[in-house]
Parts: structure tokens; sequence; C-alpha cells
């Protein structure tokens, strides 16, 4: 379940229900699951059952991938603009510019989690605060 969960993110599923769905349609999440469907329900209770221990799993692989230069903190857009270089060995990242990197890092896992947390709840209990925890 949590390959099923860690590649989900990785490909832009945090829903349960989406999750759900890829592990009937899609070839890699049947491989992931040994062609087995598990329901909505028993992804989001895993999920909340071990979310913290999920949340420090997914900053480490998150601080492997920008070690390996696989990911960056923030937004990436393309449109085709072409820009000159201007390489600074000023803004080469430090120790303390880290420190706080990985902080942001663990915040948006936090509100990724979170998201994806308050996904699965209906709009009318989203909106009135209701909570989704047992």
């Amino acid at each position: 379940m949590v390959v099923l969960l860690l590649y989900a993110y990785c490909v832009g599923l945090p829903s349960s229900r989406k999750i759900e769905q890829a592990c009937w349609e899609d070839a890699a999440f049947r491989v992931l699951t040994g062609n087995q469907q598990p329901d909505h329900s028993r992804i989001s209770a895993f999920r909340r059952r071990h979310l913290s221990a999920l949340a420090g799993l997914f900053v480490q692989v998150l601080r492997l991938c920008q070690k390996a230069g696989l990911a960056s903190l923030g937004h990436v857009a393309l449109d085709g603009t072409k820009v000159k270089a201007n390489a600074s060995k000023h803004k080469a990242m430090s120790h303390e510019r880290m420190l706080r990197s990985e902080k942001q890092l663990e915040a948006e896992m936090r509100t990724l989690l979170r998201k994806a947390e308050i996904g699965w709840l209906p709009v009318s209990m989203r909106s009135s605060g209701v909570s989704g925890g047992s």
C-alpha cells in the first residue's frame, strides 16, 4: 500500500478514489498492486492510520530526489522563452538556505497530505468545516 501511495503521489493522483480507479485501468498501478484493486476506503484508512510515517517517508524521498537532481522546490512553467544564463557563485545554496528549503519542503508535504485527506470528503462536508478524521 505504501508503494501504491508513493507512486500515485508521484504521478499526481492524491485522491483515494482516483487511485482506486487507476488500479483498475492503469497497467503500472496493476503491476504495483499485484493485479489487486484496493477499495478507496481502504486506501484512505491506510493513509489516515499511517499519516505521520508517510509524511516522513515522502520528505525522505523528496530529499533523495533533490540531491540526485531529479526534483526541486517551487513551480516550473515552460513557455519557450529564451533567457540568457547568468550563473553566480553567490546564488549557490548555503547550508542555512538548504535547511530553510527543507522546512519549506516539509510544509509543502504536510499541505499536500492535508489536501489529499480533504479530497475524499464530499463537497458539502468540506465547506462546513467537518473533519474527515475518525
